[in-house]
């Protein structure tokens, strides 16, 4: 070992010059987290400067883990001295190829509200978050201190003292440390902390570094202090604390070159001055807006406020705040506050009723936030009821209710009320109608838009006719508002692109592609003079008419609308516009070149962000399975299909969440085709994926959606000829349509269903008399919805049942 170390690296715990030791507790802690059975998992270990946080943490890797036995760990030092975008792209490492099973051992000297806000935006990763709080020093501190003074005076040459060790307010790990090499020094070391590091700091004139330089800083008080080495020292040492006051309130400029850890520290600790200094130069910049730092100094100014009004609207601007950086929690609490001082000032004056309204209606923003689903519905309807209050005694609110009567609206679908969401967005939808007839300037843009939320809540439930006619109502608004006004002709335009690609799912491509191309139209006149604002616009307008020439077997036309889309998106350079398209063309027209640049373009959006690129690299993959098998490449495109298999089994449940309506229907498409080509094991898994991701969408879906993933499981199974399976699992398809509250007598869905249970007892010889009753129900609702095709099916399964 270097004979020459300075003080602060003869300290250093990285050097070891003193080996690990003890902590046994808290190692037999890490041990169990290490053999948890949850795959992924973080822990955060904190305590204050110099408890020894990073020597265990050292130890740890170097001793107790083994990634063959244990998978992979993720240490992160210092966690608290990070943004949480740092964080974050390490997390992202850990989604990709590697071990399943992820450790990840974060280490502070604080908790508080920045890990608050890292522990549940960690816990999306489907990490389980626990926290392990370190002592400051050891259990038995002679033995400790002995064994400092030994290996201290090993590295000096020197004879090692006897002696005791010290007794130091508030001691850590370090301080025990520096008091042996004190002691070794031959000073005395029964004096309190700043005498030990003027004792030390006398021994050599070395580089200052890590928590070394901190405590020089304190006892050598310099009058140009570094400012994050004074925040972080002022942290420990409470004489410090002016002095960051006066020089934090004196130099403001300081501030946004200060580091974000150091600028926490004086958020939590400063005065009221230092507090508004820093808010000052910090509220308005977008590089906190994601920080707890903005949340933490609105929280201590809340303190300052003059009256109730006043403090209702700071705990409105923390709750929104809070909720920008990952304190759901937190925000939810916030908004709580905000809606009470708003009962207060309602009961001193009714004419505040709209602002407690309104504070209600963002609680329930905040409540789903944080995922507390179960208290949404009823702040959303007290805030309902309170506008039909307001609106009876002053009509001039009937705006204000119809905007809460949408909201509310949105929050029923996502909860799954699909019978309530649809009564809700109605009587918005009639009480904008009325509004815009009386007030067309006004409130014909409001009207145009529910009516289109309308159609879209008709598109949900199957009702074709009705979503079309809300579509073509919104549409009329749309074209009105831009002949009067042409400011409005984008909107237009966007909305007949939102109309169209409605009107292919609803099977009316000759319809959508008229609409698409009236989209198109207005979109090359407006790029003319703005090219860079509506080129995106263009290029998807010409993405989703393609796909409804498509739909009409204009194949050519289909392949050239497509083609110019790709030549846009490259032109605006939006590479996630640009792989969207290239799908596209590949879905359009067939060509499995346009799927693999498709691929590589989401290769490079996942590596600079996997999280919200890994799904569209999913996508990506599973159409170009179906289109190497379309073109006989089987051998790599089952490569290609493991690939998207892996990557699917490391989505986090949240991405699940979120991407799973845009990630089912490929991943159902690319089983069916694996299925057909007989490549049956990767069929079943990928389908059973897509039942899961159906499932996980239950809640937030028509329960149609999930059914119909498990019909297509179904199939599935009874081409691997794993009938029996298929036969159980479509058994449970057909319990589940009679458990889903739906009119099942028209319904196609529940008429496949039938059909696909009855068909599999025919082919297994199991139940035929009940089957052919089920037949003949399934032929009946096949007459009723007007399906010819489904119908002769179904004739067809009851004629094998009946000759059985």
């Amino acid at each position: 070992m270097d004979r020459a170390l300075s003080v602060a690296a003869l300290l250093d715990p990285t050097h070891q010059v003193v080996p690990f030791h003890g902590r046994e507790s808290e190692l037999r802690t890490l041990t169990l987290w290490r053999d948890s059975p949850a795959p992924q998992a973080s822990l955060l270990l904190h305590a204050p400067a110099g408890a020894g946080k990073t020597r265990l943490l050292q130890h740890f890797r170097e001793e107790l883990w083994d990634d063959d036995a244990h998978g992979r760990l993720l240490v992160i030092d210092d966690a608290d001295r990070l943004r949480w975008h740092d964080v974050f792209v390490q997390l992202q490492d850990t989604l990709r190829h590697g071990p399943v099973r992820t450790r990840v051992l974060l280490a502070a000297r604080t908790t508080g509200w920045w890990w608050s806000s890292t522990r549940q935006r960690i816990a999306d990763f489907d990490h389980e978050v626990t926290a392990l709080e370190l002592a400051s020093t050891l259990d038995d501190r002679a033995e400790s201190f002995t064994l400092a003074c030994q290996h201290f005076a090993k590295h000096l040459t020197v004879t090692a003292p006897d002696e005791p060790p010290p007794n130091i307010a508030g001691e850590t790990l370090l301080d025990l440390h520096m008091a042996a090499l004190t002691v070794v020094h031959g000073d005395p070391c029964d004096v309190n902390r700043t005498q030990l590091v003027r004792q030390l700091l006398k021994r050599d004139d070395g580089r200052k570094t890590g928590r070394i330089a901190e405590d020089y800083l304190a006892v050598a008080t310099p009058d140009t202090p570094d400012p994050d080495l004074l925040a972080r020292a002022a942290h420990r040492w409470p004489n410090l604390r002016p002095r960051l006051d006066e020089l934090v309130t004196g130099n403001p400029e300081i501030v946004r070159d200060m580091a974000r850890d150091s600028l926490r520290i004086a958020a939590e600790i400063g005065s009221f001055a230092t507090l508004e200094t820093i808010a000052r130069q910090i509220f308005r910049d977008e590089r906190f807006a994601t920080d707890a730092i903005p949340s933490i100094l609105t929280h201590r100014l809340i303190d300052r406020a003059d009256d109730v009004l006043e403090r209702a609207e700071m705990y409105g601007m923390l709750s929104a705040r809070t909720m920008l950086c990952g304190l759901r929690q937190e925000s939810v609490e916030a908004s709580q506050a905000e809606v009470e001082c708003y009962r207060e000032l309602a009961r001193q004056d009714p004419e505040n009723r709209p602002l407690l309204a309104d504070a209600l209606g963002d609680l329930g923003l905040r409540l789903i936030n944080a995922q507390r689903n179960d208290e949404v519905l009823a702040v959303s309807e007290e805030a309902i009821d309170l506008w039909r209050e307001i609106a009876e005694d002053d009509p001039e609110t009937i705006p204000q209710l119809a905007s809460a009567l949408e909201q509310i609206s949105y929050r029923y679908q996502t909860l799954g009320r699909d019978e309530d969401a649809m009564t809700a967005i109605s009587r918005a939808t009639l009480l904008f109608q009325e509004l815009a007839k009386n007030h067309p300037a006004l409130f014909r843009a409001d009207f145009a838009r529910v009516a289109a939320a309308m159609a879209r809540r008709f598109h949900v439930e199957g009702n074709k006719q009705h979503a079309a006619d809300s579509m073509q109502l919104s549409i009329a608004n749309w074209r009105v508002l831009a002949q009067e006004d042409p400011r409005f002709e984008p909107e237009l335009a966007r909305n007949l692109v939102a109309a169209g690609t409605m009107l292919v799912d609803l099977g009316r491509a000759e319809a959508a592609s008229e609409t698409l191309k009236e989209a198109i139209d207005l979109f090359r006149r407006l790029a003319v003079a703005n090219p860079e604002t509506f080129g995106t616009d263009l290029a998807e307008a010409l993405t989703q008419r393609s796909q409804a020439l498509s739909e009409l077997a204009d194949d050519i036309d289909a392949a050239l609308t497509a083609r110019e889309a790709v030549m846009l998106w490259r032109e605006t350079g939006d590479r996630k516009g640009l792989g969207a398209a290239l799908l596209n063309v590949a879905k359009v027209v067939g060509d499995v070149g346009a799927a693999e640049e498709a691929v590589e373009v989401y290769r490079e959006l996942a590596a600079e962000d996997l999280v919200w690129n890994q799904a569209g690299l999913v996508i990506a993959l599973a159409m170009l399975v179906e289109q190497q098998l379309l073109h006989d490449q089987d051998s790599q495109a089952l490569h290609t299909a493991d690939e998207c298999l892996e990557l699917c089994h490391r989505l986090p449940s949240q991405l699940v969440e979120f991407f799973g309506a845009t990630l089912a229907p490929p991943l159902q498409n690319t089983a069916r085709a694996l299925s057909e080509a007989d490549h049956h094991v990767r069929a079943l898994r990928m389908s059973e994926f897509a039942v899961g991701v159906c499932q996980a969408l239950k809640a937030r879906t028509a329960p149609t959606v999930y059914l119909s993933a498990l019909q297509q499981h179904v199939c599935r199974l009874r081409g691997a000829e794993r009938k029996e399976e298929a036969r159980n699992t479509a058994h449970t398809a057909v319990v589940l349509w009679h458990m889903a509250g739906l009119d099942l007598d028209r319904h196609a869905g529940y008429g496949d269903a039938l059909t696909i249970y009855g068909r599999l007892c025919a082919e297994t010889k199991y139940e035929t008399e009940k089957a052919l009753r089920l037949t003949h129900r399934a032929a009946d609702v096949f007459r009723e919805a007007g399906e010819p095709v489904k119908l002769r099916f179904a004739l067809e399964t009851a004629a094998e049942l009946s000759s059985s």
